[in-house]
């Protein structure tokens, strides 16, 4: 999140926004239903400038109470920098085709932050709903699911590198490691330099800038070690995705 209140959407400006949603090739995720392969046909949509300019792929899922465990259905849609999500044309509500209307959870992931779902359900018909997952009243599944900013506005935890569904900074299964990895280990880093910067559209690039930085100014890693002291005042702490 940014000073004026928006997300950053340098992923699109610099032309790294895939055409093709991204999660069907990454680990630990599955699509239900009718989702999967959702493509932005129309190259325009990636030209929007300002409040709904595109910041990355999400991924919305509904669940019901009687398998609140297995989505019932998920789609690939697209987040705007004010928040918004919308479906592949940059402007539509996402729908669920072949779901039928009743009270569904509803989740929102991302691949390199945590998700959160909701708590309740929610009666879904083919009207358009509307749910603030940015609220701190809205009531989320599971524990401590998400940060808030000094803003008060809710914020995804961030730094899912690996894709265990977990953010950790220093210890077994840290998301750092993958970071280093990247950067040390890129056919580019001829001297193994912790100084080098990756360039494209990665999983270890926790500010979503386009860039992977281990170490330097605008590293990734800085933005774990802030987020375990801030929110656990030991930087051995971890966060958990709390969607089941």
């Amino acid at each position: 999140m940014l000073s004026n209140g928006l997300m950053r959407d340098d992923l699109r400006a610099k032309g790294l926004l895939p055409n093709t949603e991204p999660y069907s090739n990454l680990a630990n995720f599955q699509h239900f239903g009718d989702g999967g392969g959702e493509t932005v046909a129309n190259p325009a949509v990636f030209l929007v400038t300002g409040n709904d300019a595109i910041v990355d792929w999400v991924i919305v899922e509904l669940r019901s109470d009687n398998s609140i465990s297995t989505p019932i259905s998920t789609h690939a849609a697209l987040l705007q920098r004010d928040g918004d999500v919308v479906a592949v044309d940059g402007i539509s509500p996402v729908r669920f085709l072949g779901v039928a209307p009743g009270q569904y959870h509803v989740s929102v992931r991302h691949r390199n932050h945590l998700g959160v779902m909701t708590q309740e359900v929610f009666n879904l018909s083919n009207q358009t709903a509307s749910i603030d997952f940015s609220s701190p009243v809205l009531p989320l599944y599971g524990n401590n699911p998400c940060g808030i900013d000094a803003s008060g506005v809710r914020v995804l935890w961030l730094g899912d590198a690996n894709r265990d569904k977990k953010s950790i900074f220093q210890g077994p299964g840290n998301d750092i490691f993958s970071l280093f990895s990247l950067v040390m280990y890129q056919s580019g880093n001829v001297n193994h330099n912790s100084n080098y910067i990756v360039e494209g559209y990665n999983l270890a690039d926790f500010n979503l800038d386009g860039n992977a930085i281990y170490n330097g100014p605008n590293n990734d890693r800085s933005l774990t070690f802030i987020q375990a002291g801030m929110n656990c005042s030991f930087v051995n702490c971890g966060f958990s995705e709390q969607i089941p």
